[in-house]
């Protein structure tokens, strides 16, 4: 069967998801996209809007079961475990820490380049064609703490590394050059690829980019699958159809999908929160990870994003912790110089889909081929989303992928 005479149904419409659709509109299939509905409480509009070519180092990588337990005793807000995270989450920290050693370092970052290189050209032709919007310079990590000239050193060996172009520059002129910065880093890098996007206008484009390509929209709950060798039936709280091939790509509800089709996929929620300041004065122009608080900056045309928090919970967490966000303004203001008397727009969370092992899953099923899982992102979806989407037309398109792509395949020993 050629893709053109494919009926693919993606569930999910999140970015993963509408890039999913959009490149199997491309290849001929017949797509419709199934989504519950509030797309905006989603990760794909609340997270920082970075398109970060340079993180290829997984999360699970050396260094982070001391960072994660220190961010614990000291509360800072940037890791932590909620006592609503449940019984599945002591076999994922057990995963995470077995993971976190160089060799899984030296094993995935190739795969990941490979993912954000494909992205970052489709991004490339949706700012040259789509008016997607980006920021005007380049992305800098900041280092304020007695160990900054050796942290920002060691970043520099590390990117160079993997084949990254980042550079060390004078910390002293950062204040200079962004006078919302106070007079406190010790240590910068500038990363050439890296920039931000505004996450609303991102999805936008796909939206009406899978529009454009003729994708069907249902706002629908799936409430069941049933899959065999000669396609799926989708069962919603509203319909029943068969598909040829279904996309799971609902974020970290796809763990309770593909349970349906007899699939395992180990993941946890990973809640994030953020915030948009309206009219702040001395907007950036660079976007910012401020290294030792954790906090990234992304200025929008209507607001300063600032975002944090790696919260490992329930997918049933949608609470916005006022205290969270409190602490996440008191912390940034270590660094940046923010007025006393504060107008926050868009208190926001979402829940970032987390593997184990830092990789997302994409691929087909082992049982079951007519399942193909696009998640477990982690912090990254919206940069990886539309390299994603590309993997996921060209599977079920019956198309090779190459040996480092099959790294992110949901049959993977974790």
């Amino acid at each position: 069967m050629s893709n053109s005479q494919h009926n693919v149904t993606v569930i999910g419409g999140g970015i993963v998801g509408l890039a999913s659709a959009w490149q199997l509109a491309l290849d001929g299939a017949n797509v419709t996209v199934v989504d519950q509905g509030a797309p905006t409480n989603t990760t794909s509009f609340v997270n920082a809007g970075w398109i970060t070519p340079s993180h290829i180092i997984p999360l699970a990588a050396p260094g982070m079961v001391k960072t994660g337990m220190k961010n614990l005793i000291g509360r800072t807000g940037a890791f932590a475990v909620s006592p609503s995270a449940g019984p599945g989450i002591a076999p994922w920290l057990a995963k995470f820490a077995s993971k976190c050693t160089d060799a899984h370092v030296e094993h995935s970052a190739p795969a990941l380049k490979e993912l954000v290189d494909l992205s970052i050209n489709i991004v490339d032709g949706l700012i040259a064609n789509d008016g997607l919007l980006r920021t005007k310079d380049k992305l800098w990590m900041l280092f304020t703490s007695e160990n900054a000239k050796h942290e920002a050193a060691h970043e520099v060996e590390l990117m160079e590394h993997f084949g990254v172009n980042a550079y060390e520059i004078d910390p002293e002129s950062c204040a200079a050059q962004e006078p919302i910065l106070k007079n406190n880093i010790k240590g910068a890098v500038e990363f050439a690829t890296d920039f931000g996007v505004d996450p609303r206008q991102f999805n936008e484009i796909f939206k009406q980019k899978c529009i454009n390509a003729g994708v069907t929209f249902r706002n629908e709950t799936v409430v069941n699958l049933n899959a065999d060798i000669n396609g799926v039936t989708v069962f919603t709280d509203k319909d029943e159809w068969s598909t040829d091939y279904i996309v799971l790509a609902a974020g970290i509800w796809s763990r309770e999908l593909v349970k349906f089709v007899g699939g395992n996929l180990p993941m946890m929620a990973a809640k994030g929160q953020s915030v948009t300041l309206p009219d702040v004065e001395n907007m950036p122009t660079h976007p910012m990870m401020l290294s030792d608080q954790r906090i990234t900056l992304n200025p929008l045309s209507w607001g300063l994003r600032i975002s944090t928090g790696y919260k490992l919970t329930s997918s049933n967490d949608f609470a916005i912790e006022k205290k969270a966000i409190d602490k996440l303004i008191a912390r940034t203001r270590t660094v940046v110089n923010l007025p006393d008397a504060l107008p926050v727009k868009n208190e926001l969370m979402g829940m970032r889909p987390a593997s184990p092992d830092g990789l997302p899953y994409i691929g087909a099923l082992p049982n079951n081929p007519r399942v193909v899982v696009a998640t477990g992102h982690n912090m990254l979806g919206l940069m990886m989303a539309p390299g994603t989407g590309r993997f996921v037309a060209d599977i079920v398109a019956g198309k090779p992928v190459s040996r480092e792509i099959m790294k992110f395949s949901p049959a993977r020993p974790i």
